[in-house]
């Protein structure tokens, strides 16, 4: 059976080029799109989106400096490679309840928080504030963000320096994403509400707060795995 390919959505005015660049980012997730695949062109994601090239080329910068996709002048906009190392490991998870998934992504979010605290460089640990503060502000204007979100959770994992935990966790926060997002039943404003625990997850690792910072990790993930039963 072949699966139907997930178009991109026209986004409002408001915020616009985080409401684009989160609808090319649900465009990639939602159609599997893996390190080397092409994107459309900038002006097909125009048309598409129903907004300018301008608007469209400021939202492919911030997946880029995400490091999510790469420029190629002359020849398009690819996705990009993950900056850890590859494995030979495969892991697939079949036949696994959504119990069994939330004490896995438990157990790891929770070494990966221990990990970032011990480990995690004054650097990076500031990049992960500064992340969660763009994420409170867009909350003030009622906006969330699914590039933000990823970052947060990309750049807690950096701070861990664990590639293992960094790989598979993010697979499962991509498969969960994706089984979300083919329910009619949910919008993104639900995830509102876990901004200020991740700004209070990234003050704890500043702080070598580990009581606080696990604490902020199982509310955030708490939150995404009782919101709704996935299918």
């Amino acid at each position: 059976m072949v699966q139907k390919k997930v178009s991109m959505k026209p986004v409002e005015k408001e915020s616009l080029y985080i409401k684009i660049s989160d609808s090319i980012y649900e465009y990639i997730r939602m159609n599997g799109l893996q390190a080397g695949d092409k994107l459309p062109s900038e002006r097909e994601m125009a048309a598409v989106l129903q907004t300018s090239r301008n608007s469209v080329r400021e939202a492919l910068r911030i997946l880029e400096d995400r490091g999510l996709i790469f420029i190629k002048s002359g020849s398009g906009i690819f996705i990009k490679e993950p900056s850890i190392e590859n494995s030979t490991l495969s892991v697939s998870l079949g036949k696994c309840s959504l119990e069994d998934i939330q004490e896995l992504q438990t157990t790891l979010d929770h070494q990966a928080v221990m990990n970032a605290i011990i480990r995690g460089s004054e650097k990076l640990k500031q990049e992960l504030i500064t992340i969660a503060c763009e994420m409170v502000k867009l909350h003030q204007e009622n906006i969330y963000s699914h590039i933000l979100d990823h970052s947060f959770h990309s750049k807690l994992y950096e701070c861990g320096k664990n590639d293992a935990i960094h790989q598979l966790i993010i697979k499962i926060r991509e498969d969960r994403f994706v089984r979300r997002n083919n329910s009619d039943l949910e919008n993104d404003s639900v995830w509102l509400v876990t901004i200020p625990d991740h700004m209070m997850l990234a003050n704890a690792i500043w702080e070598n707060d580990s009581a606080a910072a696990l604490k902020a990790i199982d509310r955030i993930n708490d939150y995404g795995f009782n919101l709704k039963p996935e299918e």
